[in-house]
């Protein structure tokens, strides 16, 4: 299976585990141990319909702690099925976790499912604005 169809893949699955309700709190790995992390973002369409993306590696220690610190402790009321994208922490070519982002005003979170239990945490316009740089 090619990398973008992994990508896709990744993103249907948490797409279709994250549509709910009031999130159950829940740990994540250690993040700060990533070496890597994998941003994809959704671009546009293309003229066949399909959904174009676009992905960025961050391998810079000061991005990738910058990005870490975009997950707050802060619960997140809702989870919705948008999105704008995903990032994946890896440390050592391993995935670690995968989190689905959106960074749109009144939507902004990050949503993951880790240990069976699904999360949803805000995400500050700040954070947003982080995540939104490294896809131009």
């Amino acid at each position: 299976m090619s990398s973008i169809y992994k990508i896709i893949f990744v993103m249907l699955i948490i797409t279709f585990t994250s549509c709910a309700e009031k999130p159950t709190e829940s740990g994540l790995p250690d993040l700060s141990s990533a070496d890597k992390i994998m941003i994809t973002y959704k671009a546009d369409f293309d003229s066949s319909g399909k959904m174009n993306l676009k992905s960025v590696d961050i391998t810079d220690v000061n991005e990738l702690t910058a990005i870490e610190q975009t997950i707050s402790d802060e619960p997140f009321p809702y989870l919705y099925c948008i999105s704008s994208g995903t990032m994946t922490f890896y440390k050592d070519s391993s995935a670690l976790i995968t989190v689905v982002f959106n960074t749109e005003k009144d939507y902004r979170h990050v949503a993951y499912n880790y240990n069976n239990k699904l999360t949803a945490l805000k995400l500050s316009e700040e954070s947003a604005k982080l995540l939104d740089k490294f896809k131009n």
